[in-house]
This record gives C-alpha cells, sequence and structure tokens, in this order.
C-alpha cells in the first residue's frame, strides 16, 4: 500500500512538472531576472564636420536603424567606412589595424576610443553641419 502511494505521489509529481513550459522553466522572469531591454540607438545620419585637429574633415553618415555607412572625407579624398550604433555609440569597424567608437551627444560626435593611426584622434569631435555644409 506504501508504494502504491509512493507510486502515485511520484506521478503525480513528474505530471505537474511536465505541464510547465521549457519556455517558463528557462525564461529570466521564472528565475526572478528581469531582462533589460536593449537601447534604441541614436540617430547620426547626416553630415558632421570636423572641429579642432579634424578641421578640415567632413563625415558623412548614412544610417539604417542600427547599420551605419559613412564617408570621411578630406579635401576631396574619401575613406569609406561602416560599423554599427549601440545606443549613443558609433563602433566603427575594424579597418586593417585601426578601430574607432564615437560618443553620440546633442550635436556632438566625440571620438572616445580608437587604436593604430586613430589613436591620437581620440577625444576629437565633429559636430552636427548647419545648413547642409561644413564651413571650414
Amino acid at each position: 500500500m506504501l508504494s502504491t502511494v509512493r507510486s502515485i505521489v511520484a506521478t503525480t509529481s513528474l505530471l505537474a512538472c511536465a505541464a510547465l513550459s521549457p519556455a517558463a522553466l528557462a525564461s529570466p522572469a521564472s528565475q526572478g531576472v528581469q531582462a533589460v531591454p536593449a537601447r534604441a540607438p541614436v540617430m547620426v545620419a547626416g553630415l558632421w564636420c570636423g572641429s579642432g585637429l579634424l578641421h578640415n574633415y567632413m563625415l558623412e553618415i548614412a544610417q539604417e536603424y542600427q547599420r551605419v555607412e559613412a564617408k570621411l572625407i578630406k579635401r576631396g579624398r574619401v575613406h569609406e567606412l561602416t560599423g554599427r550604433m549601440e545606443g549613443p555609440v558609433l563602433r566603427a569597424d575594424p579597418q586593417r589595424d585601426h578601430t574607432m567608437e564615437l560618443l553620440a551627444q546633442g550635436n556632438e560626435l566625440r571620438i572616445i576610443g580608437a587604436s593604430g593611426l586613430l589613436a591620437l584622434t581620440t577625444g576629437q569631435s565633429f559636430t552636427r553641419a548647419v545648413g547642409g555644409s561644413c564651413t571650414h
């Protein structure tokens, strides 16, 4: 009789566990953890004008949600870049041994990290063009 009761209890426990979906068992909410929503990318599309050491440069950015394509222009010479927006940070895809990260704040796009030859530009910034052009 005791073994029958144990068998019924074990079967009932297994059925109760099987009734829970695997998604409910694996979800962070079921473990007391809340998911943090990803931050939407800041929109940086348009023309940006270099300032300080970058005063001879223009940065023309095309953006599709997080994906960014840009042209860095200096006196008619064009260097094409691609990258990704992560919230307010633009992370340029590595180019040879060069990397660059820019922080968008209002009408300023500041270089917050760079490597290779671009490391010298850390701290420099671009400002959003007024009237569709840069005046140097």
